[in-house]
């Protein structure tokens, strides 16, 4: 076991992280077992890693394996991209990139759906003062790293902002950050242009007139995709809005929860600027499997290394957030309304977002349920069931469940799609 001592943060007090390092795997149960020791040890913010997720942080997370390296807590052998460009600088960009996509991605769903709470407010402080530090190596040419740590120390200690304003604050410096991200070295330009949808797919978008009544001039495009565009049954609309203003819009739409069918309509609002800005770093190609139902925009094609690179780069970051959940959902017990339920049910089916995406960058255009199927065949995780396990039952043991379930779809996953492997000795030659 390692204890680190992070220095003060806009917290302004240092933070203290456990790492737990095992040498082996474990079952989601034994996971839930060193969480509850861990609890007992008084261990503070304890980090489960094993063997296999440290191989991966050699991709993934370079600095973390270097520094872990460095204190002889592991001896695991290092990964290196089969194809993509693999040098130090570019992978630590990688995992930048891909903490500030995930970070950012959920803004719009904070805004509409006030999904938010004040551990939300804290881990986008905590995204953005990392970033501040990231800029301050020099890896993010132009982006003020010290100037965004100072911007985020004052948000947080401004009590009397309210919680839009607060969120826009931080929405715009999630965007400026962005900006300054260099993204995939090579990508085209595609127009996604309405479509005639198909006669069996009509009734089901019948919201977009009240979209254009809602939002007026406003609106420039609307792209649908997910389950409702692939699937016979889906709980909910996924969607693009492309606007000439966002924060116009996400003022007007604020906590409106806007439903359709009896469906929630979780939309993610962007200018057409930052909507190619986000799609860059994005795990898919969104003329792919979007759905333009009203309007047209511009958006980036990525390769298929690419995209390869980033799905499970997104999962390698997901999964090191499960683990550092899991401690704390072991005592927590939501109430009804709080947004704790949605906050554990998504994290819970992460295994199912990173092969559904994947298997789409493989041009594989996967149903839910054969997602779904496809994740129970490989390590019997049975993604709704354990759905609602985290939403009203038990959420410690969801998420260790489905934290060692990513970690079986992401070695299936490279077993399959071949993106990573060992490095070889200095012996073997290339």
């Amino acid at each position: 076991m390692v204890v680190v001592e992070r220095p003060p943060s806009w917290r302004g007090t240092p933070f203290h992280l456990s790492y737990v390092h095992l040498d082996r795997e474990v079952s989601g149960a034994e996971l839930l077992g060193i969480h509850r020791w861990a609890t007992e040890q008084h261990l503070e913010n304890p980090r489960v890693i094993s063997p296999i997720t440290m191989e991966w942080s050699s991709v993934y997370h370079p600095r973390f394996y270097r520094a872990a390296a460095g204190t002889g807590a592991t001896t695991v052998r290092p990964l290196q991209p089969v194809e993509a460009n693999g040098t130090d600088s570019s992978l630590q960009r990688l995992w930048f990139e891909s903490v500030v996509f995930l970070a950012s991605v959920t803004l719009s769903a904070a805004i509409v759906q006030s999904r938010f709470s004040s551990g939300t407010l804290a881990s986008k402080y905590d995204r953005l003062w990392q970033a501040g530090k990231f800029a301050s190596t020099g890896l993010v040419p132009g982006l003020q790293g010290q100037l965004l740590m100072d911007d985020v120390t004052a948000m947080a200690r401004d009590s009397g902002t309210s919680d839009l304003e607060r969120l826009l604050a931080i929405r715009r410096r999630f965007e400026e950050v962005v900006a300054h991200l260099r993204g995939p070295e090579f990508v085209t330009e595609v127009s996604l242009a309405r479509q005639e949808v198909p006669p069996v797919l009509g009734p089901r978008f019948g919201f977009i007139d009240e979209l254009r009544h809602s939002i007026g001039s406003q609106l420039e495009c609307v792209i649908v995709y997910g389950s409702s565009v692939n699937s016979r049954e889906f709980a909910d609309y996924d969607l693009v809005l492309v606007v000439k203003d966002p924060e116009v819009v996400l003022r007007k739409l604020y906590a409106t929860s806007p439903r359709f069918a009896g469906k929630e309509l979780n939309v993610g609002v962007y200018s057409s600027d930052e909507l190619w800005r986000m799609q860059c770093l994005s795990g898919d190609n969104l003329a792919d499997y979007g759905l333009c139902i009203y309007g047209e925009t511009r958006v980036p094609a990525k390769s298929t290394t690419d995209l390869l690179m980033r799905n499970l780069s997104f999962g390698i970051v997901r999964q090191r957030q499960q683990l550092g959940m899991i401690g704390a959902a072991l005592a927590d017990r939501p109430r009804p309304g709080d947004d704790r339920h949605n906050l554990y049910g998504y994290f819970t089916k992460i295994p199912a977002n990173i092969a559904k995406g994947t298997f789409g960058a493989m041009n594989q255009r996967l149903t839910k349920e054969e997602v779904h199927q496809w994740i129970e065949s490989i390590c019997g995780f049975r993604t709704a069931q354990m759905q609602q396990l985290a939403s009203d039952g038990d959420p410690g043991r969801a998420l260790a469940e489905s934290a060692v379930a990513t970690g079986a779809v992401l070695r299936a996953l490279n077993e399959q799609f071949k993106v990573v492997r060992p490095q070889r000795a200095p012996n073997q030659g290339v």
